[in-house]
């Protein structure tokens, strides 16, 4: 009998005959049956590839060759009866057992009875049992992570103890094809890079995950397998980040350098791309820069290559990263020039349908023009952002997952086969780049926070819609968190993205991943907020959503700095507008500039948190009465730079307004130019908050206890405008202004109404801003209300 093989495409290829007599009657000659797993894998290494061949009784290998391997059985089978085909799902090739007719070898003889017993004995092809032990490790992690909720297994002691018994079941089995098979090379390769991918995302041995890449490596690098190569250098270099930076942007400088010597220019800007998300996520201003020069290279070579998607992408992270690098207006500028570069591309038409690419740009341009406080440009931005939300639904490019494909002409990557991975071949045979991004569901919710702020600065005259926006981000991200206790019927049909989510498996890893991001732009969304609350002095509210956020921040192992320093401003000005000012300042102490700050050390971010506590720290050490007084002097002479040089024009309007008001040797000139100064900074920025203290300001130093019409328009604007703001404190100080100015003018009745105003906001405000600025209930006898603002 013959034995014979034939490849995938129907070829056959001669491995040797064999002839044999049979006898039948003795059914170990019936075909290959193991004893023991251990021993079957041990025997089935000389017939699960089809590149090991047998002839001369040599066993043949692309690695080496071996003596003395013990021959395969062939099956027996009748005469005139169609050969039986063996095809394992998932095998490369169809093992053929021929007929002794097919044979080159003259047939046995087969008497009557031996017939016979050949018709009974059981007939079956031997088990691939490497085939066997990978499909059962892929059903045993695929049941792991379809087993519900991840948030639900986490906070069941039973489900989770279920979920790691799958797990291990699934990596023992591969484990076991590692150790006890020897496999072709492509294949071991793949098997290396699953076991490893499972080790990383799935538990903390980063060492034997990197023992697998790096054999994995060796193998894939020998045999000329560069897919499986660069995608397992892909992933050592993110394993190797965890615990080394440095290292992981050694290994990565080295691997370009040879990636782009055999000129696969995918993976080049593959590589590019996760040496410049790294950098961005360390943060530091000098790994900034470099995250901005590598992104500027992959620009010059996608413009090189003509490859439109690629370009357009990585001139949009530009642009995001000069924002990251520096709040001056030349940063906002390069990152205009960027966006312009990007927005140029979208009328191409091999990239005109992405519209992950489109909202991608849109986020960028209305965060540089909130960057800039360009608030009537910022409204125009927010509404093509959200004209771009609403074609998000079914984009092309758009996985569920949230990752992104860029397309990129085949020439690239022309070797490229593979379906999966970070460089594949696309369902239409186009070959594409694969990035990480944000599902859709978390996108909308970016877009409910961006409006949020966005609209802030008009909430009260808008009919609040800027906490409206904030508030439907939070129910959003709530009901991703915690679906289970979400009863709110969403605009953008949540239970369609519960659905969805649903379906989709994934790991209890990511899926926590991914529940600490969603916790995180709840308490965001709970911050930004929380501002808005006070700046119409509810007070009893933002410090609800302040408790909520420091509750959630409690949970984590480790706390965003910028999440840490907005709310322990929010907590310092809560106290400040309650009328706490022990607790006030002693926060503002610990983030108020010094003589020995270098912001060329520290965020932008955070040097903006540092002068507004100090501007509001100043406030209250303005008193000579206060025991910290002492320190005044120092602190305004090192903000007097700070704050006149700062891009942003509120700082600088804030830092006016404090100016107007200092004790002691200002002339009424400078007063009156510090207030001018204030005034058209905070009409630039249309921050109306300011535009009432300074009204307020003016018209307490100017026109008090002044008869004529000047003081009346001046008193009535500032009261006018206080209500519009909603500030409490305000509305009380100005409804006094307007009674005084009517009494000094006759006006007893207008006076009296003007001053029962006053009364009704006084009695609105914190007990200890009633008695800090001598305020009276009206209950009170000989109660007035002529304290001014200072």
């Amino acid at each position: 009998m013959a034995y014979q093989e034939v490849d995938s495409y129907g070829r056959q290829m001669d491995s040797g005959l064999y002839s044999m007599q049979t006898n039948y009657n003795n059914p170990q000659n019936a075909g290959i049956i193991p004893q023991s797993i251990n021993c079957s894998l041990e025997l089935h290494k000389e017939t699960i590839h089809p590149s090991n061949g047998y002839s001369n009784g040599r066993y043949h290998d692309q690695r080496g060759s071996f003596q003395g391997q013990q021959q395969p059985t062939p099956i027996p089978t009748l005469p005139n009866q169609p050969p039986p085909n063996y095809h394992a799902p998932g095998a490369e090739r169809l093992y053929t057992i021929t007929t002794p007719s097919q044979s080159r070898t003259k047939p046995s003889f087969m008497t009557p009875n031996k017939l016979m017993d050949s018709q009974l004995t059981p007939q079956s092809p031997p088990l691939d049992y490497p085939l066997l032990l990978l499909s059962m490790a892929e059903e045993y992690i695929a049941a792991a992570h379809s087993r519900g909720s991840m948030v639900d297994i986490v906070e069941r002691e039973t489900e989770m103890q279920a979920y790691y018994r799958l797990l291990a079941t699934g990596l023992g089995c591969l484990e076991a094809v590692l150790r006890k098979c020897r496999l072709q090379p492509d294949v071991e390769a793949t098997v290396r890079l699953r076991y490893a991918t499972i080790l990383h995302e799935e538990t903390e041995n980063n060492l034997e995950a990197e023992e697998a890449l790096s054999k994995g490596i060796s193998i894939a690098d020998r045999y000329k397998l560069f897919d499986l190569k660069y995608n397992m250098q892909h992933l050592l270099s993110r394993i190797l980040f965890q615990s080394n930076p440095k290292a992981a942007f050694k290994f990565l400088d080295g691997t370009i350098e040879d990636v782009e010597a055999y000129q696969h220019i995918a993976w080049v800007y593959a590589f590019r791309f996760l040496k410049a998300s790294l950098h961005l996520e360390l943060s530091s201003p000098q790994d900034i820069s470099s995250a901005l020069m590598i992104l500027r290279s992959i620009s010059s070579m996608a413009k090189q290559h003509s490859d439109k998607a690629i370009l357009a992408i990585a001139t949009t992270m530009e642009a995001f990263t000069c924002l990251r690098e520096s709040n001056t207006s030349e940063s906002f500028e390069q990152a205009q020039r960027a966006l312009a570069s990007a927005r140029s591309l979208q009328l191409d038409p091999t990239i005109g349908n992405l519209r992950y690419l489109k909202l991608l740009i849109s986020f960028v341009d209305l965060c540089c023009h909130l960057h800039q406080f360009g608030i009537v440009r910022a409204m125009q931005k927010m509404q093509i952002m959200q004209d771009a939300l609403s074609t998000v639904a079914g984009g092309k490019g758009w996985m569920e997952d949230g990752s992104i494909a860029l397309p990129l002409p085949g020439a690239r990557m022309a070797s490229c086969k593979t379906r999966t991975g970070i460089v594949k071949v696309d369902n239409d045979g186009s070959l594409v780049l694969m990035l990480n991004w944000f599902p859709e569901d978390d996108i909308y919710n970016i877009g409910y926070f961006l409006s949020g702020v966005t609209m802030a600065y008009r909430n009260t005259s808008d009919g609040r819609k800027s906490e409206q926006m904030l508030l439907e981000g939070i129910r959003r991200q709530d009901c991703k968190v915690s679906p289970l206790h979400c009863h709110v019927t969403l605009a953008q049909s949540s239970a369609d993205a519960q659905k969805r989510a649903g379906k989709l498996a994934t790991s209890i890893m990511l899926a926590t991943s991914q529940q600490l991001w969603r916790q995180q732009m709840s308490c965001y969304m709970r911050v930004y907020l929380a501002f808005i609350l006070c700046a119409r002095s509810s007070w009893v509210t933002a410090q609800q959503h302040l408790s909520n956020v420091q509750g959630t921040m409690t949970s984590w192992a480790d706390c965003p700095p910028d999440l840490q320093h907005l709310t322990q401003y929010l907590s310092a000005t809560i106290a400040q507008g309650t009328g706490d000012l022990p607790s006030a300042i002693q926060i503002y102490r610990n983030h108020t500039i010094s003589t020995s700050t270098s912001f060329a050390k520290v965020a932008h971010f955070s040097e903006d948190i540092s002068l507004v506590c100090t501007l509001n720290a100043l406030l209250i050490l303005r008193d000579p009465c206060h025991p910290d007084h002492h320190m005044f002097p120092t602190l305004i002479g090192r903000l007097r730079t700070l704050c006149l040089n700062h891009p942003n024009r509120q700082i600088q309007s804030a830092y006016h307004l404090l100016h107007s008001v200092l004790p002691g040797s200002t002339t009424i000139t400078a007063t009156k130019q510090s207030l001018q100064s204030a005034l058209q900074a905070a009409k630039a920025t249309s921050n109306n908050q300011l535009m009432c203290m300074v009204l307020n300001i003016m018209s307490w130093k100017f026109f008090r206890g002044v008869v004529g019409e000047q003081a009346e328009k001046s008193a009535m604007a500032s009261q006018s405008l206080a209500r519009k703001v909603g500030l409490g404190l305000w509305m009380c100080v100005s409804a006094g202004a307007v009674g005084k100015t009517l009494e000094s003018a006759g006006r007893t009745e207008e006076a009296e109404e003007a001053m029962k105003e006053g009364w009704k906001r006084a009695a609105e405000l914190p007990v200890n801003i009633r008695e800090a600025m001598g305020y009276l209930t009206p209950g009170d006898t000989g109660g007035h209300i002529d304290h001014g603002p200072g």
